[in-house]
């Protein structure tokens, strides 16, 4: 009795979760190409071209160059950005605490988000010139309210 009742409760949870897994499955994913989505092969429409369907060809690839420089320019200061967490991370654990090196660390890391701060406005503003007064207009509108470093390389 009291197997046939373990199958009664197993049978429909795994038919649950088969079909929860499907659903899942289906949706799509980081690791899927969908509208906005980078693929493997880095084709997706670009954000400026979502919120600005009217981008001419030309506007399209000079704003894709100055998107490439701009990742170029922030990689080294990311790479960097990364070790001085990792240097934070094992100072304010370590079992002796050095506060002059932590906040050495600490002013170092403010001084590269500052970099990165500047790199995006100024990639910003490159992009922002390349646009009729109209596409500035809907280009502004679509700033995110708050930009940390994970927003760097949208533009």
């Amino acid at each position: 009795m009291l197997k046939l009742r373990s199958k009664q409760i197993v049978l429909p949870i795994a038919a649950l979760l088969l079909v929860a897994g499907s659903v899942f499955a289906q949706q799509p994913g980081m690791h899927e190409q969908g509208p906005g989505r980078e693929g493997m092969h880095g084709c997706r429409m670009s954000k400026h071209k979502r919120m600005m369907p009217d981008l001419t060809e030309e506007q399209q690839e000079k704003i894709k160059a100055l998107r490439v420089k701009h990742m170029e320019a922030l990689k080294p200061l990311r790479n960097e950005l990364g070790e001085k967490k990792a240097r934070l991370r094992t100072l304010t654990t370590s079992d002796k605490v050095n506060m002059s090196e932590i906040n050495k660390v600490i002013e170092d890391i403010g001084r590269m988000k500052t970099e990165m701060m500047k790199l995006k406005e100024q990639h910003r503003q490159e992009v922002r010139r390349l646009l009729t007064d109209e596409q500035r207009v809907m280009f502004d509108a679509h700033q995110p309210m708050h930009d940390g470093p994970r927003h760097e390389s949208m533009h």
